[in-house]
């Protein structure tokens, strides 16, 4: 690879981490001050351990980990990394625990790629000098992240979850929706005068947000243009077992997925 262009891979790979661990910190909402009064969490800071030059070979590991996160924290966000481009490389979907701005940085760190492993990226993750994951990274990677995080369709909607990843810097907020169904990342899109709504939702266990949906052609949500914030009690109201008859009670009337499908079409 070309110097330039691997120096730029490692400098992308490393703001992708930070965005993995903004949004790791995010996961667990702060019950102390409210966000527009909190501090900009710091990030970890790495350093190398071995640097090669020819087919650049180099290890990295956490130089600092601030009191906002923790190594555990760091555990996670580098099982995501390793995971998120080897599922890059299965399919055109945004990887788990990946937000649609890990994508477009996973986009940018596989650009300088070629189509086969000879001109691609190989990442490794090792415990105590033992390999845990590895994953082989090329074009491919790019291609279907570029796909994923393509808006398909629109539609006016809502998601539950809780939020994290919450920010308000320089007048622009900034917030991520850990949805109750499928445990999907989802950046919302909020307006200034949304401030109040998000400082009262922030630290609780359950909202509902409602906007426009944005989703990729695989049906994963890219963004919501955020139109309202309800705060909604701490426990779910259906349990997983009013959840196996359809997203309210009796809604199939206790048929099963396929049995209520041939009801509709006149099958049964």
């Amino acid at each position: 690879m070309d110097a330039a262009d691997t120096l730029k891979a490692m400098e992308t790979l490393l703001l992708l981490l930070k965005e993995l661990e903004s949004t790791e910190i995010g996961h667990s909402p702060s019950r102390g001050r409210p966000p527009a009064t909190r501090k900009r969490p710091k990030y970890t800071r790495w350093t190398f351990t071995q640097l090669g030059l020819g087919s650049t070979r180099a290890a990295l590991a956490p130089l600092y980990v601030p009191d906002d996160s923790s190594y555990d924290r760091v555990d996670r966000v580098l099982h995501q990394t390793v995971t998120g481009f080897a599922a890059a490389e299965a399919s055109p979907e945004i990887p788990q625990d990946w937000t649609a701005s890990a994508a477009q940085l996973g986009v940018a760190v596989a650009r300088t790629l070629g189509a086969s492993r000879d001109v691609g990226m190989r990442l490794v993750l090792r415990t105590d000098g033992e390999t845990v994951l590895e994953a082989e990274v090329t074009e491919r990677a790019r291609r279907h992240l570029r796909d994923a995080i393509k808006a398909r369709y629109t539609s006016i909607g809502s998601r539950r979850g809780h939020l994290g990843g919450l920010s308000d810097t320089r007048g622009k907020l900034r917030a991520v929706l850990w949805s109750e169904v499928g445990h999907e990342r989802i950046p919302l899109v909020c307006e200034g005068e949304q401030r109040e709504q998000l400082r009262q939702a922030w630290g609780r266990d359950r909202v509902e947000v409602t906007g426009r949906i944005t989703e990729n052609a695989q049906g994963q949500v890219v963004s919501i243009k955020v139109d309202e914030i309800e705060l909604l009690s701490t426990e779910p109201s259906l349990s997983a077992e009013d959840l196996r008859g359809g997203f309210w009670p009796d809604m199939t009337g206790g048929l099963g997925a396929l049995e209520h499908l041939a009801v509709i079409r006149g099958e049964a």
